[in-house]
């Protein structure tokens, strides 16, 4: 039991190093030049995050969220469109599988692919996030209670 009570100590101190943010300045920045609003609801997806997971896991889950398929559409050359979960996109080829479970593939030179990527604005704040607005989103965060 002490070993537990000591792992828990660590896991605690180690969240209070990471709540050095202002989380005003957070707030803007989600509601602002972050643009996590554009997808995020703090009464909504967001509602209690702060209860489900310690301020390590959130950030790590704010910075490398949980992974997901991109959603596709492809239109081939008859003008037809299907649509379902990418499941590969590379130079040369693009399959997808439907709703139905059904797997499609085409050649990626005969038709237009449009992909929806969920997780491309993540990906993009990682290349633009400053220490600063990281720190300061994980404070606005951890008072999403």
């Amino acid at each position: 039991m002490a070993d537990v009570r000591s792992a828990n100590r660590r896991v605690q101190g180690s969240d209070d190093k990471l709540m050095v943010g202002n989380a005003e300045a957070g707030k803007a920045f989600f509601n602002g030049s972050g643009g996590c609003a554009g997808c995020h609801s703090v009464t909504g997806d967001l509602a209690g995050i702060a209860r489900k997971y310690s301020a390590a896991d959130l950030q790590a889950r704010m910075l490398y969220p949980p992974r997901k398929r991109a959603a596709a559409t492809v239109t081939d050359a008859a003008g037809k469109q299907h649509s379902g979960e990418l499941t590969l996109l590379t130079d040369y080829d693009v399959a997808l599988q439907d709703s139905d479970g059904w797997h499609h593939s085409w050649p990626r030179s005969a038709v237009k692919v449009d992909v929806k990527d969920p997780l491309a604005r993540h990906r993009e704040l990682l290349t633009k996030f400053t220490d600063s607005d990281m720190h300061n989103m994980l404070a606005y965060l951890e008072t999403l209670k």
